[in-house]
C-alpha cells in the first residue's frame, strides 16, 4: 500500500511551478468541479486524462470519480485506474464527446452522445472553470 505525503504534494508544485507558467485549477477547484458534474445528472463514462509528469502521447482513460472517491484528504482522489491520485497532478481533463466505456459495468451505453450543456450549465452555477469545446469533447485545463 502506497503511503501518500505532504512531501509527495510538495514535490509535486514544486515540479509544476518549473513546468508550466500557471496553474488554472486548485484542489478545492478540482472538487467543486467533480461534484458539480457528478450534480449534473451527467451518466459517468470514462474520461481522456493527461498528467503533469507525463510526457506520453498516449491516451489514458479512467473512470469519472463519483463523490464516494473523495473520503480521503482534500487534496487527493481515488480512482480505480491509478489508485489514489493527486488532483494537482492532473494537466488536462476530456470528457468524451461520445461516451467511452470499454465495458464498463454502471457506466453510460458506449456511444451515447454527452450532453455538455448540463454539465456547463452546472458548472456555472459553482464558479468559473477554464473549459474549452474541442473535437473530442470537453477539455477542462489544469495547466498551461
Amino acid at each position: 500500500m502506497s503511503i501518500h505525503t505532504r512531501q509527495d504534494l510538495d514535490r509535486l508544485s514544486r515540479f509544476t511551478r518549473e513546468r508550466f507558467s500557471h496553474a488554472l485549477m486548485s484542489d478545492t477547484k478540482w472538487r467543486k468541479l467533480f461534484a458539480a458534474v457528478n450534480d449534473s445528472g451527467w451518466q459517468a463514462s470514462l474520461v481522456e486524462v493527461k498528467f503533469v509528469d507525463s510526457d506520453d502521447a498516449e491516451i489514458r482513460y479512467m473512470r469519472w470519480p463519483g463523490l464516494n472517491d473523495f473520503w480521503g484528504p482534500p487534496e487527493w482522489v481515488d480512482t480505480a485506474a491509478f489508485g489514489p491520485i493527486e488532483l494537482r497532478s492532473i494537466e488536462w481533463l476530456v470528457i468524451p464527446t461520445a461516451v467511452v466505456t470499454h465495458g464498463q459495468d454502471g457506466l453510460a451505453q458506449p456511444g451515447t452522445l454527452q450532453n455538455f450543456t448540463a454539465i456547463e450549465a452546472a458548472l456555472n452555477r459553482v464558479g468559473e472553470f477554464p473549459l474549452e469545446q474541442t473535437q473530442n469533447g470537453l477539455k477542462i485545463t489544469g495547466y498551461c
